[in-house]
């Protein structure tokens, strides 16, 4: 299978970009322009595609071959207004170029914090219903992973 990684130099990027390879999947990597690469052992091993979610004029591109997309591109810091494009927004604009793909699976690296964990009888999957924003908590990483979460189920 063909796999592309939003993310994939990320924390959890890279080490899901180790384990499809050892699983025998032919892995492209969606990483900003400015990522560096060099610590990472991807030399013939992994297809990268450098650009920015939010304005690479090529990014239908990523999703040439492309079976199956893990997004997990998203931003725990910064501003509200970087948190909120570079995770929601670059949302959208994943979803609408995958759109446009053959792919058709899509694994979204949600959060912990979008969830309504205190109802889950022992198990935490996108089965559960969404934690309701209260009003201090309108801002940061966890409404952005919310809209996220939100943006996925109403493309699914």
């Amino acid at each position: 299978m063909r796999v592309l990684v939003s993310g994939a130099n990320g924390f959890l990027g890279r080490h899901l970009v180790e384990r499809l390879l050892a699983a025998g999947h032919r892995v492209r990597a969606l990483v900003r322009s400015s990522a560096c690469l060099d610590r990472l052992d991807w030399e013939g091993r992994v297809e990268v595609h450098r650009g920015d979610l939010l304005d690479d004029p090529k990014l239908a591109g990523a999703f040439d071959d492309i079976d199956a997309v893990v997004h997990l591109a998203a931003s725990m810091s910064g501003s509200e207004r970087v948190r909120y494009d570079e995770t929601v927004r670059s949302t959208e604009r994943l979803f609408e170029a995958m759109s446009g793909s053959a792919a058709r699976r899509l694994v979204l690296c949600s959060s912990f914090s979008v969830y309504d964990w205190l109802s889950a009888d022992g198990v935490v999957d996108e089965g559960l219903p969404l934690l309701e924003l209260p009003g201090e908590d309108a801002v940061g990483y966890g409404p952005a992973k919310r809209m996220q979460e939100h943006l996925a189920r109403e493309s699914s």
